[in-house]
């Protein structure tokens, strides 16, 4: 997993509206979201805020098993965390669904 580069910050701008300066996930955070549509429509997302430390890597499939999309988060002042982000994107196509 990516740590320090900012998935919480943005999960929280995201439902919250708002920037949060904060300690790093332990373990894993669950922020849920609605949003209305043009049509009207609403949609409701689910998100589980990974933590970034590498001894949480091997839960990290628990989270994102089943889900319908993932977002992977990187430092752009930071090459190494750009370097992963293909590890975890082939993890994450690694353990998607068919067809989905």
């Amino acid at each position: 997993m990516l740590q320090g580069v900012g998935k919480s910050c943005l999960a929280l701008r995201y439902v919250h509206g708002s920037f949060e300066n904060r300690d790093p996930t332990v373990g894993a955070a669950f922020l849920s979201h609605t949003t209305t549509l043009a049509t009207g429509a609403t949609i409701t997302f689910d998100i589980w805020d990974t933590a970034g430390q590498e001894r949480y890597r091997s839960l990290a499939p628990l989270y994102y098993r089943g889900a319908q999309a993932a977002v992977v988060v990187y430092d752009i002042s930071n090459q190494a965390s750009f370097d992963k982000c293909r590890y975890w994107a082939q993890e994450l196509i690694a353990s998607g669904q068919p067809n989905q």
